[in-house]
């Protein structure tokens, strides 16, 4: 340590030049510069590097005076091993500063990134112990993650106007699901630590015997060329030199337990080694788990369907959420400052959970945490599937359709941790197609038939259906209600969009791509222009195309029974295309259509005195199930399961599986009356006997 002991701050004898200029060292970067009275700014020099301020403080024009200020002592240590400064994304380098500095081997071994803010005295992160670092990347990832989680739910309720209860019920599972998780657990280091060494020591090990087998197939190279015997034996010399380096190596292992976060290389792949544990522990994909169970907790009807899109497309801070979890983050914490890991590394998504995965690992978390779930809110979903639907406005469906499920009660109406159980949205539809089909008797009559045949017969009327009527008048009005039943849910299946927004045009896509997928992901100036140009050119053909007058051909894509299936532009005709310009059969469609899907067409079966409830069978063939299904039905079914987001074979199987259940209850009612009527019959006949 070297005192001062002129004004000037720094030692004459060891900092001061004979040009009269300072040799200063800053205590923050380890860089060092010459600086002149110059280059003082109120009594004070910064670094050219780092803009820290120097303990050296000028108090006159002459660097000779005798006065001595307090608390200017200036230490001077040898830097033993490079310190990693804090990272920093704020603050950048000044370019003018950093082509004036001349590069010195001390600069050389620190990174670019710069400290978050100036302190007088760097901290040591090299020196810290492997817990230490744990510590603190742990902190900031679950700190993130709540951050993340905490956007999600305001989203939530100022957007798709959730209500706020789902706030305190996020809270509590979320606490409940770190402490379930085992992030915070005292051992956690340390096996991290211990896998990390058993890891490397299985790739020397690995590493060893690659080497080997590759030198023994040289050697027989070598022999089939005809070596000399000295050429032979030298290639066996050095591997047997290296492998005794290599054992040499394994044996300093031990030994240099302590020197492995010394290195900047070591240090990072612990780090990673950390990461990947807490990546593991506590997905970030379980914040669209705990936001969708908030909502299911809360009596929401909000479908995992909803936060797939919405997650998908950008609505809800997920795959871009890491660029406002930076900023939030960034403060004095010094627990904070010590993660090197900036936050596109802790919280990128890599992928974003399907629909019945997103549903599968919210019950998990329920199971894990202990929480005892309700029922879906069937009322407010069926409500809103048949809005959707656009069914008829009284609400005589979802009446009968609430009898089925207060009477039924399955048990996929309950969120399960099990991935082949079906989903509760599935489950509620099975019981608005079974309302559907007792309300409107459809059970294979043939009205879908007759209604293609009215259609074939009208020569190109495409007159729009009429409004609903309802079937309580029975009769005739009970099959005219059956028939604009079937109109308008083919009518919907074409208007329900299972697409994103994104997707529209290139503009929106490339947008979306920009915002969402590559955000945060600077380009130079030459990629901008080049983007730029690129955006102009794809305008002006598309112009051009809209002036242009467009003429809609047919494309005939004609498959095995002769059906044309496709437009040129490869949109697919549905069964609910009436058009009579384009000369297509709409049963033979449909038919068309459910052969695809693994469906069998059974004809319209004849008219019986009594119309009961039909059941459908599958049997399973070699190679897999045969599902037959009649015109009618399989309408409810692929509207529904368009709906959904399913196969129509796994709407097909939750609706037998609903009936198989139905089927047992009424059974067991029937067994039960009679049982109740034979004890009666058997009263009456004991009291005349008394």
């Amino acid at each position: 340590m070297e005192y001062n002991s002129g004004g000037a701050g720094p030692s004459h004898n060891h900092m001061m030049g004979d040009d009269g200029s300072y040799h200063l060292v800053c205590i923050n970067c380890r860089y060092a510069d010459d600086y002149s009275l110059e280059d003082e700014e109120d009594g004070f020099f910064s670094c050219r590097q780092c803009y820290a301020i120097h303990p050296i403080q000028v108090t006159s024009a002459d660097p000779t005076n005798e006065f001595i200020p307090t608390n200017t002592i200036a230490s001077r240590r040898i830097r033993t091993q490079p310190t990693i400064p804090a990272p920093n994304n704020k603050l950048r380098r000044n370019p003018a500063a950093s082509n004036n500095r001349r590069p010195t081997q001390a600069a050389a071994a620190f990174d670019d990134d710069e400290p978050s803010e100036p302190r007088d005295f760097a901290i040591d992160d090299a020196g810290d112990g492997p817990e230490e670092l744990a510590s603190r990347i742990r902190l900031r990832y679950v700190c993130g993650m709540q951050l993340i989680l905490q956007q999600q739910l305001e989203v939530l309720m100022e957007r798709f106007h959730v209500g706020a209860l789902i706030c305190d019920f996020a809270g509590t599972i979320w606490l409940r699901w770190v402490h379930a998780s085992m992030v915070f657990d005292e051992m956690w280091a340390r096996q991290v630590l211990e896998e990390y060494e058993a890891e490397g020591r299985r790739r020397r090990i690995f590493g060893l015997l690659v080497f080997a087998i590759s030198r023994t197939f040289d050697i027989y190279d070598d022999m089939n060329v005809s070596r000399s015997c000295a050429d032979d034996n030298k290639p066996d010399e050095a591997a047997a030199g290296e492998q005794e380096d290599a054992v040499a190596d394994d044996a300093m292992g031990e030994q240099e337990e302590d020197e492995t976060l010394s290195g900047r290389r070591d240090r990072r792949k612990v780090e990673f080694a950390f990461l990947r544990s807490l990546r593991k522990m506590l997905p970030v994909y379980s914040t669209l788990s705990v936001s969708f169970l908030a909502c299911h907790v809360a009596r929401e009807a909000v479908l995992p369907t909803d936060i797939h899109k919405w997650a998908i497309e950008g609505k809800i801070p997920y795959i871009a959420a890491f660029t406002k979890v930076d900023e939030l983050l960034e403060g004095p914490s010094s627990s904070m400052q010590g993660c090197s890991l900036d936050a596109r590394q802790l919280f990128r998504p890599v992928r974003v959970l399907g629909p019945w995965q997103l549903e599968t690992h919210a019950g998990s978390i329920a199971l894990r945490i202990g929480l005892r779930l309700p029922s879906v809110n069937f009322y407010e979903i069926a409500r809103r599937f048949c809005m959707e639907l656009a069914l008829p406005p009284d609400d005589r469906i979802i009446r009968h359709a609430c009898r089925i499920y207060e009477w039924a009660l399955p048990a996929e109406l309950w969120l399960s941790a099990n991935p082949a159980a079906i989903p509760t949205r599935v489950c509620v539809m099975s019981i608005l197609i079974v309302a559907l089909r007792i309300l409107y008797n459809i059970n294979g009559h043939g009205m879908w038939e007759e209604i293609c045949e009215e259609r074939r017969n009208a020569s190109g009327s495409s007159a729009s259906p009429p409004p609903f009527m309802s079937p309580d008048g029975g009769g005739n009005n009970e099959k005219f209600g059956i028939r604009e039943l079937l109109c308008t849910l083919a009518a919907s299946y074409d208007k329900i969009s299972v697409g994103h927004d994104y997707m529209t045009d290139l503009q929106s896509y490339l947008k979306y791509c920009k915002d969402v997928i590559f955000t945060g992901i600077s380009c130079s100036t030459v990629e901008e222009d080049l983007i730029e140009m690129f955006i102009d050119l794809y305008k002006g053909t598309e112009d051009v195309h809209r002036t242009e007058p467009s003429q809609c051909h047919v494309e005939e894509v004609t498959n095995s029974n002769g059906i044309n299936k496709r437009f040129r532009d490869g949109t697919f005709v549905q069964a609910s295309s009436f058009s009579s310009s384009l000369q297509h059969d709409a049963l033979q469609l449909l038919k068309s259509e459910m052969l695809d899907h693994g469906f069998h067409y059974m004809p319209p079966r004849k008219p019986r005195k009594s119309d009961g409830y039909l059941r459908y069978r599958r049997r399973k063939l070699v190679g897999g199930f045969v599902y037959v299904a009649h015109a009618d039905y399989y309408l409810l079914l692929r509207v529904f399961a368009k709906l959904a987001e399913v196969d129509v074979r796994i709407m097909h199987a939750s609706v037998l599986k609903l009936e198989r259940r139905l089927a047992c209850i009424e059974e067991r009612i029937e067994r039960s009356l009679n049982t109740l009527q034979s004890l009666n019959d058997k009263d009456e006949l004991r009291r005349p006997s008394e």
